[in-house]
């Protein structure tokens, strides 16, 4: 299985540009449901013309490239836009209310310290395989739940057959082999929600979070600890962006109180709540099992935001499905993208204890894959699919209720 490398990604990247174009044209979505088209190219001057109902124009470079990155060049998509060209190729665009919404997050291929995975494996580090079957599912909307670097150190000379000559920090390169090569197809096949992790908070990878994936204005190189949410609306679905990369297991009162004020602002109907650190899940360390974000839990029971259908986030390297008391919405985990998968959870998840909350229908599955969310009639229908494209658990979300079995259907 071996002879897969980082480098051989590094050329899927240009499968839907020129020689130019390092990367597919993306679309993704900022506030209010703003569709942008993105793309990396190799110098300023390449940014590509960009066809829009047939008025063509040239996409524009986000300036100034910070250093150690290769520009990025993007255009504003026009509401109600029926095509889009980018050289030939057709841009995927946002649909109102979405049928078919895949998600996943904790993509990348961690190299830290003493946890180096097997980057050139394909079985063990699986994100290019996750993110094609999840481009063949052909979602109307991608949501990433946030982590997309994790080569933050270079290779130990003793773990070359892992990960030797791969990239590391926060620059293109890394970007690239993380990230942007490897999610190539899915990046051309769907427009995009992307979820800032803690990944991308001030202390790691936030330069390339801010100049290659954040729908905002670049602002040159500054680093925002706190972003606040924002909401995504296409046609009545909405996504509720939130950043809670500066989460952490500590955190003081003065940042609680501030999440609990962001939740409170929030006017939102049926919406779903996007952000990387479950408000509501479960960790394993130890053989035990505990609250993810005890932090968060106190920041919702604060804020007591209304509107909220459903919290989607990551963080927790599984797959977990809750429905609790309390009149929670349910919440999906589905950080089961690529990075090394954790602890699985052996426990019963149901009568389980969150904050004031009682978990009512619950389960967990440890395997690499992505979930497909598709509409149905009072809810949806939810599939974890695995590496195979087996279904895991075969899931509806209906109100405030869940109901699982496993083994698909």
């Amino acid at each position: 299985m071996r002879g897969f490398s980082w480098a051989a990604l590094l050329s899927l990247g240009a499968i839907h540009g020129s020689a130019q174009q390092l990367t597919p044209v993306w679309v993704e979505l900022g506030e209010g449901g703003q569709a942008i088209a993105r793309v990396v190219v190799a110098a300023p001057r390449e940014c590509p013309p960009i066809s829009i109902d047939g008025t063509t124009r040239s996409m524009t470079p986000r300036l100034p490239v910070p250093p150690g990155f290769l520009p990025a060049c993007e255009a504003s998509v026009s509401t109600g836009a029926k095509s889009v060209t980018v050289g030939g190729h057709a841009l995927m665009l946002p649909k109102p209310d979405p049928e078919r919404v895949a998600v996943f997050g904790d993509t990348g291929c961690r190299v830290k310290g003493p946890e180096i995975q097997d980057c050139n494996h394909p079985e063990k580090w699986p994100f290019p395989s996750v993110a094609a079957r999840a481009a063949a599912a052909k979602p109307d909307l991608m949501i990433h739940v946030g982590d997309y670097l994790y080569r933050e150190d270079m290779c130990p000379a003793a773990k070359q057959s892992f990960c030797g000559g791969n990239p590391s920090g926060d620059n293109w390169e890394t970007w690239n082999a993380d990230f942007f090569a490897p999610a190539a197809k899915l990046l051309a096949a769907a427009p995009w929600a992307f979820s800032r992790g803690n990944h991308e908070n001030c202390e790691r990878s936030w330069r390339g979070w801010f100049y290659y994936l954040d729908p905002h204005p670049w602002r040159g190189g500054q680093c925002e600890a706190f972003q606040a949410p924002y909401v995504v609306k296409l046609g009545a679905f909405e996504l509720i962006m939130f950043d809670s990369s500066a989460t952490s297991n500590d955190m003081a009162s003065s940042q609680i109180d501030r999440y609990a004020h962001e939740l409170a602002s929030i006017q939102a109907s049926h919406a779903w709540l996007v952000a990387h650190h479950p408000f509501w899940g479960f960790t394993t360390g130890n053989s035990s099992l505990r609250p993810s974000t005890p932090g968060l839990e106190e920041a919702w029971m604060k804020g007591a935001p209304s509107g909220i259908d459903l919290v989607v986030s990551g963080h927790v390297h599984l797959f977990e499905l809750l429905s609790f008391d309390h009149d929670l919405p349910p919440a999906l985990v589905a950080g089961q993208g690529g990075t090394d998968l954790a602890k699985p959870i052996e426990a019963s998840l149901i009568g389980s204890r969150l904050g004031p909350a009682t978990v009512v229908a619950g389960t967990s599955e440890h395997q690499f894959g992505y979930t497909i969310l598709t509409r149905a009639k009072n809810g949806w229908h939810l599939e974890l699919k695995n590496l195979q494209d087996r279904t895991l658990a075969d899931c509806w979300i209906r109100g405030r209720e869940t109901s699982c079995r496993q083994g698909g259907p």
